[in-house]
């Protein structure tokens, strides 16, 4: 950072430096040669109203015209319409006649006017013409740029002075700036270090650079949720060796009831065996969760994708799912919109589904309602499970598909929950290349919308 800070401002510099240096040696000349025009544009009319009679006794046109060149540390030629050489100021060429060019070409009317640089002098051919346009010589001046060329000597060497002086700036910005920088960078780096020891503590007070605290915030948030995902863990060990070990303890019980006494009738033994058979299933219940949660795991899960008609699909889960619902004076509603045939596996993509209209059917009120539809577009197909029950918290809605997490605990276990079949739903959700959403009003009911591909794409 220190390094490309200094590289970044010297460009700068040298790069305004070099642009200062260059539009002011252009502008002066530019200026310089426009005036040098106009006034040989004025000697020009002036000679032309004397007839090229330079030596006038009753003109001070001759003395005009040196004190012009002399002024200009140069050279002025007249030149009348044969070419003749008329005037000088350094009189070599006084009588001669002109043969060059430029000068034709001027003369002839095919150019405006003409430039040359020789050396420090600009050389400039301006044509002596009468009102109507009309071509009657022209004037040949030399002037000297030396003074413009001094200048800018002057002028680079200040900002030679005031590059030195931005560089020392530059340089001593550039310190400050990057141990600033690097000091919130090494706070971040011990912070990594403590984690990796298992400290969940967040970070505070780096606010140099808008980018460490956005860093700083992304870090924190990290953090909070490696906190809530301990939690979560730990809570579900807890409450997986609670209901894992509930199970057998009860089995247990009853397995001891039935040895302690002698002529168990049949009546009590079957009553007991069928108790034994529901603790069975319920331990069968969760080891299944656990195995579908890792079978859905998007990490390791394949899918075994296959066209499937997403209506009959739907009205198999509501069959299956209405002896629960009648227990509680449920009624299910499926509405369709449309027939949808979609690429996706039939097995995960039921469990995913299933869950949800199982969890509106058991958190739902007595007699309430869940209703089901299905709608598609060109590119996805859409399933709403909604129930009129008892809602989700806003501050649980955010973590309602974690693994391990349930909104409340004792009616999970009521109805048999585990807190793995919104995670287990998610993965398979994601694992469709799809998307589930989640809104919720406490005391008013829950609506999943689930959007998955017509298509699989993997």
């Amino acid at each position: 950072m220190f390094v490309a800070f200094i590289l970044f401002s010297q460009v700068i510099i040298i790069s305004f430096g070099l642009f200062l240096e260059r539009s002011y040696n252009d502008k002066t000349i530019e200026e310089k040669l426009l005036l040098v025009q106009n006034q040989c544009s004025i000697l020009g009319n002036q000679i032309l109203v004397n007839q090229f009679i330079v030596q006038n006794s009753q003109s001070n046109l001759n003395a005009q015209i040196d004190q012009l060149a002399n002024v200009w540390e140069g050279r002025i030629l007249v030149i009348d319409s044969k070419y003749q050489i008329i005037k000088d100021t350094y009189t070599i060429d006084q009588g001669n006649y002109m043969i060059y060019d430029e000068v034709f070409r001027v003369m002839r009317g095919e150019k405006d006017q003409s430039f040359r640089m020789v050396d420090n002098y600009a050389e400039i051919i301006v044509p002596i013409v009468n009102a109507d346009k009309v071509i009657y010589g022209a004037m040949i001046a030399t002037v000297s740029l030396q003074d413009i060329y001094d200048t800018n000597d002057y002028i680079a060497t200040q900002v030679r002075v005031l590059h030195v002086l931005f560089s020392i700036i530059s340089i001593l910005a550039a310190w400050v700036l990057s141990n600033i920088s690097v000091n919130g960078i090494h706070r971040l780096s011990r912070r990594l270090s403590e984690l990796n020891e298992g400290h969940l503590d967040t970070i505070d007070g780096i606010v140099h650079f808008n980018e460490l605290t956005q860093l700083t915030e992304s870090f924190n948030a990290l953090i909070v949720k490696m906190r809530l995902l301990e939690e979560s863990r730990q809570e579900f060990v807890s409450n997986v060796s609670h209901e894992l070990k509930t199970p057998i303890t009860s089995m247990k019980v009853l397995a001891d009831s039935l040895l302690m006494q002698e002529d168990v009738p049949n009546e009590m033994y079957r009553e007991f065996m069928s108790d034994m058979v529901e603790e069975i299933d319920r331990e069968t219940k969760i080891i299944n969760d656990l195995l579908m949660l890792v079978k859905t795991d998007k990490k390791t899960a394949e899918l075994t994708v296959e066209q499937v008609n997403i209506n009959a699909l739907l009205e198999l889960l509501l069959k299956r799912m209405k002896p629960l619902a009648a227990k509680r004076n449920i009624e299910l509603v499926f509405e369709s919109f449309r027939e949808v045939v979609a690429e996706v596996d039939e097995v995960k993509l039921s469990l995913a589904l299933s869950n949800l209209i199982e969890n509106a059917v058991k958190y739902n009120n007595e007699g309430g309602n869940v209703h089901v539809s299905l709608n598609a577009d060109h590119k996805f197909f859409y399933v709403k499970v909604q129930d009129d029950g008892v809602g989700i918290p806003e501050d649980c809605q955010s973590q309602i598909f974690e693994r391990f997490y349930r909104v409340d605990k004792a009616r999970s276990r009521e109805t048999g929950g585990t807190g793995l079949g919104l995670a287990i739903t998610r993965n398979a959700i994601l694992l469709h290349k799809g998307a589930i959403k989640l809104y919720s009003e406490p005391g008013e009911g829950t609506t999943f919308t689930v959007r998955i591909p017509l298509k699989y794409v993997s």
